[in-house]
């Protein structure tokens, strides 16, 4: 009934995310370590989560391509493509025979001979001296040129303005071409600034887990992203299905989830409650966040939608109910007697009242052979109960009434007991209105 687990329901990646949203840490930086597996790391990241580096990055990258962290260039990191390390220092080389010896100063040309060195090859006892020819250079312009601040190889007298650039790696030794060496960008990585996401994140890692174990502790069995079909043959999707088996009747309660920086419009509320209707469930729960417009709200309230919004939650999910029996059923439900059914009811967090009056919305009241009620904190859950006895089959009239009554009073659930059995017309027509019958053979007094 479940998608796939979204990024902030993995371990690694909600501890990172639930330490941002509180302000814990701030934006996560690359750091250079030589030592480390990739050479740099995240060190405020490192401190949250204890995992391989490589790993930790894969979070990080993942997230990001997710929206729901930013990243921004930071660093470009070159590293040794031997042993990948970054401990790389950088060096300069002739053009021509790449040789390491090389000096940077003044380049003079002799204008007599053409020698071409720089400034302090020249320079004798004060005087400037062509190395080559012996000669004396007095006046500039005429007996030598100036070509600007240059670099000349010792080795093979080559005169150039760029030298080559060669990264030699401080671990292995190698000596790499600059157009050899590999790079590798780092990235700053902070917590987005859109506001819906943030909202949403904050309800998934912190309210919603609570909303789940709220209902679990009241013994639903929780569904999320849960698919069911309705009576049009449309199969629907809920953010979440809450679905409890009493043994007597299951109680379904649908849950829309609703994250906006804009107030939920009545749209919204028209496109859950039809999904609901149409696939049978009457409980229904809408988490908003923040808020909803008036007319939503009023059409909520019409529809018997329970709106929880964000000023709720807390006090809502922290409100102290004993828990009851875990979902599903560890007996199955027999009937023996009304006191039997009493205790039934009770072990599973209901109020059962015998002969209970219930007014109707046509004005006339109405009397129910019981009434389960249970209060869940979210949604009270009413059924109606009708104990039918007769020395043959009980007849359709029966049923008819007792749906008619429940009808009337806007009692959805409703359970026929029938002693001994329930006529053919009967079974059809309660098997239409959603009537669980059960039928025994005796009752005891």
């Amino acid at each position: 009934m479940e998608l796939s687990k979204p990024l902030w329901r993995d371990e690694k990646a909600a501890k990172l995310l639930g330490a941002l949203l509180s302000g814990a840490v701030g934006d996560l930086k690359p750091q250079i370590d030589p030592d480390r597996e990739m050479g740099y790391y995240y060190p405020e990241a490192a401190k949250i989560i204890n995992i391989p580096d490589k790993e930790l990055l894969g979070v990080l990258e993942n997230l990001a391509k997710a929206g729901i962290l930013e990243r921004v260039f930071s660093e470009k990191y070159i590293y040794c493509p031997q042993c990948k390390s970054l401990n790389l220092t950088p060096g300069y080389y002739c053009v021509k025979c790449g040789s390491g010896r090389i000096i940077r100063g003044r380049v003079l040309v002799h204008t007599v001979c053409q020698y071409a060195g720089v400034e302090e090859e020249f320079t004798r006892s004060g005087k400037l001296v062509c190395p080559k020819c012996y000669q004396e250079l007095r006046s500039s312009g005429q007996d030598f040129t100036s070509l600007g601040v240059l670099r000349k190889c010792r080795d093979c007298g080559e005169v150039f303005g760029h030298p080559a650039i060669k990264w030699r790696c401080l671990k292995c030794g190698a000596v790499v071409p600059e157009d050899k060496a590999m790079e590798v960008d780092a990235y700053t990585y902070a917590l987005t600034k859109k506001e819906d996401m943030r909202l949403m994140l904050t309800f998934e890692m912190n309210h919603k887990p609570r909303l789940i174990k709220f209902l679990q502790e009241r013994g639903f069995e929780v569904h999320e992203n849960a698919k069911a079909k309705g009576r049009s043959g449309a199969e629907h999707t809920f953010d979440m299905l809450a679905i409890r088996d009493d043994g007597v009747v299951q109680h379904r309660i649908a849950v829309g989830i609703e994250n906006s920086t804009q107030e939920l419009g009545i749209d919204r509320v028209f496109s859950f409650d039809d999904k609901a209707y149409d696939c049978g469930i009457h409980d229904k729960i809408m988490v908003v966040v923040p808020t909803m417009k008036k007319e939503a709200e009023a059409l909520a309230d019409q529809q018997k939608i329970k709106v929880i919004q964000s000023w709720d939650l807390d006090s809502v999910l922290g409100l102290s109910l004993p828990q009851v029996e875990s979902s599903g059923v560890a007996e199955s439900f027999r009937f023996t007697s009304k006191s039997a059914l009493v205790d039934y009811l009770k072990k599973r967090g209901y109020e059962a009242e015998q002969y209970a009056v219930m007014r109707g919305k046509s004005g006339a009241d109405h009397t129910f052979d019981m009434l389960a009620t249970r209060d869940d904190g979210l949604t009270v859950h009413r059924v109606a109960i009708g104990i039918e006895v007769s020395d043959t089959a009980v007849k359709l009239d029966r049923v008819f009434e007792f749906d008619d009554k429940a009808y009337d009073c806007s009692v959805q659930d409703k359970v026929l007991i029938v002693v001994p059995a329930l006529g053919p017309e009967g079974k059809r027509f309660a098997e239409r209105q959603k009537i669980r019958v059960f039928e025994a053979k005796t009752i005891e007094p």
